[in-house]
């Protein structure tokens, strides 16, 4: 079986980077014998999009198996979905990652199906494991910085300066150089060099305002590093840790097109970091215990779901039932 991943070739952020994790867990756990990685539909493939959803009906990416997400974006008025979607064949089956996508694509008349797959985690995580006594660092925090600053980076920056509690940032948004500041640029690292930082670091500071699923959170709870997050999509659905409530739920503008966001407060998230610095080491160990058997859930639900992703062509080669 031949598949290709149709994803944003070129692009820097999570998609590029779930496609190479996708390929080496088709080849190494699924014995799929060849897994390319594109921008475009490849005759003879089977074709797995991973993408945005909207601008994937928009730009009209056509695949076998759309398997997308969303930070809750929303078409432009001039945007005419249904019209698209009447015209063109963009998939036979649409999978989600998260129940918040599902609603939202649904209330955009964009089909998609009952069933819900989660994005995996490398499975190398799970060979690593954080101590609470031999944690270097207090608080762990990853994710690009972009222009509408989507995970509120600019306001963990302004804490980081007032609590001066010891921080390791992977991410390209600008803090001043300070002697219990480590940072490494967004996309510099292995996932070898992630692993040993979460399991360095006690807390995750996770405080998007929106999510398609959210996967630094997973990753930290498999190594048993305890998420501080914003109690907002998708995240929200699986994480384990302390939660940050949003004030608000508005419409913003981002990436060109409406999106869905929750305001998230400064106060509120400093309150919540000052609760996880002052936790005791019974608490945390409590739940860093939750974080991980809530991590190897998600992965076996992952791993059963697979075979969807893959279609018809490959449970007839395994020998499964018909899975479309």
């Amino acid at each position: 079986m031949k598949v290709n991943i149709r994803c944003p070739v070129g692009a820097f952020g999570s998609l590029p980077y779930l496609a190479s994790l996708m390929k080496e867990i088709f080849t190494s756990k699924f014995f799929i014998e060849e897994v390319v990685i594109s921008n475009e539909y490849k005759e003879d493939y089977h074709n797995l999009l991973i993408d945005e959803g909207v601008s994937s009906v928009i730009y009209k990416r056509k695949a076998d198996i759309w398997w997308s997400d969303s930070p809750g974006m929303m078409p432009n008025t001039y945007h005419n979905l249904q019209k698209i979607l009447e015209e063109v064949e963009l998939f036979k089956k649409h999978y989600t990652v998260s129940e918040y996508n599902k609603e939202h694509y649904r209330k955009l008349g964009i089909p998609v199906e009952d069933v819900v797959i989660p994005r995996p985690v490398n499975p190398i995580l799970f060979n690593y494991y954080t101590r609470y006594d031999n944690c270097t660092y207090d608080i762990i925090t990853i994710g690009r910085h972009d222009m509408c600053d989507r995970k509120n980076l600019r306001l963990q920056r302004n804490i980081f300066l007032r609590l001066k509690f010891k921080y390791c940032v992977v991410s390209d948004v600008y803090i001043p150089p300070r002697p219990n500041l480590l940072q490494y640029n967004f996309g510099s690292i292995t996932d070898e060099l992630k692993a040993k930082l979460l399991s360095k670091s006690k807390f995750l500071l996770w405080t998007s305002f929106i999510e398609g699923f959210g996967m630094p959170v997973l990753e930290a709870m498999t190594v048993g590093t305890v998420p501080i997050y914003t109690d907002v999509p998708a995240h929200n659905e699986f994480a384990i840790g302390i939660p940050i409530k949003p004030s608000d739920r508005i419409r913003g503008f981002c990436y060109g097109v409406r999106v869905d966001k929750h305001v998230i407060e400064e106060k509120e998230i400093e309150e919540a970091v000052k609760y996880a610095l002052g936790m005791k080491k019974e608490e945390w160990e409590d739940l860093s215990m939750k974080c991980m058997e809530k991590a190897a859930e998600m992965w076996n639900n992952f791993v059963s779901k697979v075979p969807l992703l893959l279609g018809d062509r490959y449970a007839y080669q395994m020998g499964f039932e018909r899975v479309l």
